[in-house]
C-alpha cells in the first residue's frame, strides 16, 4: 500500500473516531438540554396555574379544568411527550400526551438506552403532582440531523485531508523517486543519468550518498567495459603468440562455410610441431615457448612474402593453421618447403626427427566443419609416411583418418591400460600438496610412441569415443586409490557429462568404492556449466552428495558460468592459465584476477592458479590471495607409481 493511502487511511481512522465521539459528545448535550428544558417549561406552567388559582378562588371543578388547560399546553411545547396530573397513589386524574406517535428506531434504542426524562412537582394547596415526561422521539430527530450535520462535515473534511495529503505525500517523496530513478538507471547501466536532487533538508544526504555512488559505479563500470573489451579480444588471441586462436580460427571457418558463402575454393594448410611435446618434456616449457614464438614469425614471415596466405591461426599446443587462396602445385610446394625447413632450423632438439607435420585440403562453402577438419586431418597422418613431411588430402582417401583412428582408439580401450600422469596442486601457506591432478597417457600400438593429447581428443570426439577413453582413465585411476592415500583429481570432459551411461556408470561405481570418495576431485571445465549445464550441475549434486569434491577448472574463460558455480558452489575453482602466466608484469590480468577471486571468496570457493612456471608469477598471485598453485615452477607432471 502506497504511503499516501496509509496515512489517509490512518488520518480517516482517526476522525471517524472523532466523529463518534462528537456524535456522543452531542447527543449527551441534547438530553442535558432537553431535561432543563422540560424543568424550565413545567416549572413556568405550575407558576402560571398558581398564579390564576391564587387569583381567582374557584371550586374543584374548576381547578381540575385549569389544571386540565395547563397539561394539554405543555403538551403541546416540543420535546415534551406527555403530561399527567397524579395523587399520592399515583392515580391519574388529568392525561394529555403530544400528537407525535412515529416509531423510534431500534439503533437509537442502543445509542440511547436511557428511559425518556421524566419532571415531577407538587401543586399547591393539593396533594396532587404535575408529572412531565420528555418526548425521545424528539430528540432522535435533533440527534438524527446532528450526525447528518457531523457526517457531511467530516465527509468533506476527509476529501480535503485526502488531497492535502496526496499532494505532500507526492511533493515529499519526490527526492526518494529521484534517487529510485537514479538507483534504476544504475541498475541498466546508465551511470550518466540527471543527478538525483531535493529542496528539502532531509533528503539531502540521501540524494547527496546516491550521485556519489553514481560516479563511483561510473568510474568502475567503465574500467570494466574496459577490461571486458580487453579480455573480449584477447578472448581471441592466443596469450603466447599474439596469433588469433582456435575460437577466432572456428568462427572464421563458419563464415567462409556458410550456406550464403560462395563456392570459391579455399586452402587450409595445418603445421603440426612434431617436436613439441619433447622440447617440453625434456628441456622445459621455456624453451618449448620459446620454440613456439619462432615458430610464429616464421609463419607470419611467410605471410609476408605470399601474398596467397591471408591468415595464420594457433590452433593449440602444436598445430597452427593458414587459410590461402588456392596454389599451383609448384608454390605450394615452394612454400611448404620453406615452412618445413625453417621450423627444422629453430628446434632445440638436434635429434634426427622430422620437426613438423603438416596437412593441406581444399575446401569450398558448401562443405562442413567436420568434413574439413576430418580431410585436413587425414592429410596429417598420412604426412608422417611421407618424406617431404607433408600431404595433400585429396591424394588420399578420405576415410583414411578415420578407420586409422578408430583401430588405434579401439586398441587403447581394449587394452584398458594407460599411464597415469600427476602434478601436484600445492597449498602455498602449508607447502604442501592440496590434491593432485591426474591425466592419461596413451601409446601408439605400433610405434610404441605416446600419442599427443592434441591429436586424441579430437579424434576421440569425432569418433564419439570420449567417454570410453574417460571410462579407462577413471578405472585405471580409482585402482591406484586403493592401495594409496593421496588425494587426486579426474578430469571429465563435457562429452562425458553430457553422456547419460558414463553419468550413471561414474555414479555407481563410486557407490561401490564409498571409501574413495573423501579423497577423490572431480575437474570439470566451466564450459559445461553454459553447453550443458543441465547434466554438469546433476552429476555435481550426484558426487558432491557422494562425498566427491568439485573443481571448476578455466576459470575466468566464460562469464556466463557464475550462474552455475553459484548453483553447484565446488570447493575449488582454478583459474584460466591465460591469466596467470606473465601475471607480474600484466597490471590488467591482476585487476581481472583480483575480481576473479572476490567473487569465489564471496562464495566460499577457494582459488587454484594453474601454469605457473616462475617464482615471480607465484609471489604476484600470493599477494593477489592466491593460496593453491600448479605448474612447472613447483613440479612437472610425472608418472604416478603407486605399486
Amino acid at each position: 500500500m502506497k504511503l499516501s493511502s496509509r496515512i489517509n487511511w490512518g488520518i480517516i481512522a482517526l476522525m471517524f473516531f472523532a466523529f463518534i465521539a462528537l456524535s456522543v459528545a452531542e447527543l449527551r448535550l441534547l438530553q442535558s438540554n432537553t431535561s432543563t428544558l422540560i424543568s424550565s417549561e413545567t416549572e413556568k406552567a405550575l407558576a402560571s396555574y398558581t398564579k390564576a388559582a391564587n387569583a381567582t378562588p374557584a371550586s374543584s371543578q374548576t381547578k381540575s379544568m385549569m389544571l386540565s388547560a395547563v397539561a394539554e399546553t405543555l403538551a403541546a411545547r416540543p420535546s415534551i411527550a406527555s403530561v399527567n396530573v397524579t395523587d399520592e397513589e399515583g392515580n391519574v386524574s388529568v392525561s394529555h400526551e403530544s400528537a407525535s406517535t412515529d416509531p423510534i428506531p431500534s439503533w437509537f434504542s442502543l445509542v440511547d438506552p436511557a428511559p425518556a426524562f421524566k419532571k415531577r412537582i407538587a401543586l399547591p394547596n393539593n396533594d396532587s403532582y404535575l408529572v412531565v415526561t420528555s418526548d425521545k422521539h424528539d430528540t432522535y430527530s435533533k440527534f438524527t440531523a446532528i450526525v447528518i450535520k457531523n457526517a457531511t462535515m467530516f465527509m468533506a473534511l476527509s476529501f480535503i485531508v485526502y488531497l492535502l495529503v496526496t499532494i505532500l505525500t507526492k511533493s515529499a517523496l519526490r527526492p526518494i523517486n529521484d534517487v529510485i530513478r537514479k538507483l534504476n538507471d544504475m541498475g541498466g547501466h546508465n551511470f550518466t543519468s540527471p543527478d538525483a536532487s531535493t529542496s528539502a533538508k532531509d533528503f539531502e544526504s540521501l540524494s547527496i550518498t546516491v550521485n556519489n555512488l553514481a560516479a563511483t559505479l561510473a568510474s568502475k563500470f567503465d574500467d570494466l567495459t574496459r577490461q571486458a573489451e580487453l579480455f573480449k579480444k584477447e578472448a581471441s588471441k592466443d596469450a603466447l603468440t599474439g596469433l588469433s586462436n582456435r575460437g577466432a580460427f572456428e568462427r572464421h571457418m563458419r563464415a567462409l562455410l556458410n550456406e550464403n558463402a560462395t563456392s570459391q575454393e579455399k586452402e587450409l594448410i595445418v603445421v603440426r610441431l612434431a617436436q613439441l611435446a619433447s622440447i617440453n618434456t625434456k628441456l622445459g616449457m621455456v624453451p618449448g615457448d620459446n620454440y613456439v614464438k619462432a615458430i610464429t614469425n616464421i609463419l607470419m614471415e611467410e605471410t609476408k612474402n605470399n601474398s596467397s596466405i591471408r591468415f595464420v591461426f594457433r590452433l593449440s599446443g602444436g598445430d597452427f593453421a593458414l587459410i590461402s587462396e588456392p596454389m599451383e602445385k609448384p608454390t605450394r610446394d615452394l612454400v611448404l618447403t620453406n615452412i618445413s625447413t625453417q621450423c627444422a632450423s629453430v628446434t632445440p632438439l638436434r635429434d634426427g626427427t622430422k620437426a613438423t607435420w603438416i596437412g593441406v585440403t581444399r575446401f569450398t562453402g558448401s562443405m562442413t566443419m567436420q568434413q574439413v577438419m576430418e580431410s585436413v586431418d587425414s592429410a596429417l597422418i598420412a604426412s608422417m609416411k611421407t618424406k617431404s613431411g607433408w600431404q595433400l588430402a585429396s591424394d588420399i582417401a578420405h576415410v583414411h583418418s578415420n578407420s586409422q583412428w578408430r583401430e588405434r582408439l579401439n586398441h587403447i580401450v581394449s587394452q584398458q591400460y594407460a599411464d597415469i600422469m600427476i602434478q601436484p596442486v600445492m597449498d602455498i601457506e602449508k607447502n604442501m600438496p592440496a590434491y593432485y591432478e591426474t591425466s592419461g597417457r596413451f601409446k601408439d600400438k605400433k610405434t610404441n610412441d605416446v600419442i599427443p593429447m592434441s591429436q586424441l581428443i579430437p579424434a576421440s570426439e569425432r569418433l564419439d569415443l570420449i567417454p570410453e577413453v574417460d571410462k579407462l582413465v577413471t578405472n585405471i585411476v580409482f585402482k591406484k586409490m586403493e592401495v594409496t592415500s593421496q588425494q587426486v583429481a579426474i578430469n571429465l570432459s563435457i562429452t562425458s557429462i553430457a553422456n547419460r551411461e558414463f553419468r550413471e556408470w561414474l555414479v555407481k561405481e563410486l557407490t561401490q568404492r564409498e571409501n574413495l570418495c573423501s579423497k577423490l576431485f572431480f575437474e570439470i571445465e566451466d564450459a559445461a556449466l553454459i553447453q550443458q549445464r543441465e547434466y554438469t550441475e546433476l552429476l555435481c549434486r550426484h558426487l558432491m552428495g557422494l562425498g566427491c569434491r568439485i573443481t571448476i577448472e578455466h576459470f575466468g574463460d566464460n562469464f556466463a558460468s557464475l550462474s552455475g558455480l553459484r548453483v553447484i558452489q565446488p570447493q575449488f575453482v582454478k583459474l584460466s592459465g591465460r591469466l596467470t602466466q606473465g601475471i607480474h608484469t600484466n597490471k590488467d590480468n591482476q585487476l581481472f584476477v583480483s575480481s576473479l577471486i572476490s567473487i569465489a571468496k564471496n562464495l566460499n570457493i577457494k582459488v587454484i592458479a594453474e601454469m605457473v612456471e616462475t617464482e615471480a608469477e607465484s609471489i604476484a598471485l600470493t599477494k593477489l590471495g592466491v593460496e593453491h598453485q600448479q605448474g612447472y615452477y613447483f613440479a612437472k607432471p610425472a608418472l604416478w607409481n603407486v605399486y
